[in-house]
């Protein structure tokens, strides 16, 4: 077998074990799936159904011969999602295609016995190209659905005019019927004293009829350095006894794990505290769950990540060969005058079911953080 450049990413056997190679050692965590699955979806618009029923309205009970009462059917919600395309080249520099033709050339001398070690150098060598050209989809999603998740809300701006203008039209934009709750300070304060915790009981006691127990709530180190911990019923009441060692939790040093214990010790749902980041286009890192926000979930999955079958798939480009990884993205790489690509194309939308019953503590007013 005579390798070049040009073969190596045509050869469709040689990419799928690279992209196999990038599955199995990635290290890079993808945030979105623990919440969502990928799901098809045959059309790029589909209905979405919202405030769909979990509990069922108990039936009558009648007289022997009495007629049975007519009831009428609850209604589930509706709307309708879109698919979003997703999609980016990269340019592979000459200096990286120098080093990958010098591996070439040393798999296309090498004897037949040795060309395995020598195929096993190219893979590992170019598959942290397909690592970064595979994860940028799941990291955009990984936005959009933390944001989701803290706000009720997602926007994403043409990233090009974006850069220079804040006002550059919104190419998604994606707004849930979250059960939103706004505290006041009145709500908290208790003669002088911050009560949070207690108002955070009764108000998810208040709402279990309409709402159901939450399974977790999810906020970020922040929010609950300051609304938890900043509580005054930490430092005065809650203290919780692990092994052979009491912990005084006003210190601030608890892990997700310990504050998950200490929160479903006094009827509240376990607490998941999030410090992920994302390197944007612009490479900063940032946040991207929001801080002021506390969002409570029924379960961890929560939707599903709907993906649609791109229409390069059934109209691709001449002289292009296509490889497919999750949720039907394809990978490409092709050559013109100014140098070779590596491109994705993906179309990815997150659909999350039930939204109206997530409830989401809103604490900008709280907090005092002026709306901007």
């Amino acid at each position: 077998m005579f390798l070049t450049i040009e073969t190596l990413f045509s050869d469709a056997g040689i990419v799928s074990a690279i992209i196999q190679r990038v599955n199995q050692t990635r290290k890079d965590t993808i945030y979105w799936q623990q919440y969502l699955t990928f799901r098809q979806v045959t059309t790029r618009v589909f209905k979405d159904y919202i405030g769909q029923i979990s509990g069922v309205m108990a039936g009558s009970i009648n007289s022997r011969f009495g007629e049975k009462p007519i009831r009428e059917r609850r209604n589930i919600g509706s709307g309708y999602g879109e698919i979003a395309y997703l999609g980016d080249a990269y340019q592979m520099s000459i200096d990286r295609l120098s080093e990958l033709q010098d591996l070439i050339d040393k798999f296309n001398q090498a004897k037949t016995t040795d060309q395995a070690t020598a195929m096993n150098e190219i893979v590992n060598f170019i598959q942290d190209d397909f690592r970064q050209t595979m994860l940028a989809a799941h990291k955009r999603m990984d936005i959009v659905v933390a944001s989701l998740i803290m706000t009720g809300s997602a926007t994403v701006k043409n990233k090009d005019a974006a850069k220079e203008n804040q006002n550059a039209p919104d190419l998604l934009e994606i707004d849930l019927p979250f059960n939103f709750i706004t505290p006041a300070a009145s709500d908290v304060i208790v003669d002088s004293k911050n009560m949070f915790i207690s108002y955070l009981r009764e108000k998810l006691n208040a709402i279990a009829p309409d709402y159901g127990r939450y399974q977790k709530m999810i906020m970020t180190r922040a929010t609950f350095n300051k609304n938890i911990l900043g509580s005054s019923e930490f430092g005065e009441s809650y203290k919780m006894i692990l092994g052979s060692n009491e912990m005084n939790l006003s210190t601030g040093l608890i892990s997700s794990a310990l504050a998950s214990q200490v929160f479903t010790g006094i009827g509240l749902p376990s607490i998941e505290i999030k410090e992920d980041y994302v390197k944007d286009q612009t490479g900063k890192n940032v946040q991207i769950y929001a801080d002021n926000r506390i969002s409570l979930l029924p379960t961890d999955q929560i939707g599903y990540m709907r993906h649609h079958t791109p229409y390069e798939k059934t109209d691709p480009v001449q002289g292009r060969t296509y490889n497919q990884a999750d949720g039907q993205m394809l990978i490409s790489n092709y050559r013109d005058k100014n140098g070779r690509y590596m491109e994705y194309t993906a179309e990815w939308i997150p659909q999350i079911s039930n939204p109206n019953l997530i409830t989401n503590f809103d604490l900008t007013t709280l907090n005092n953080i002026p709306q901007g």
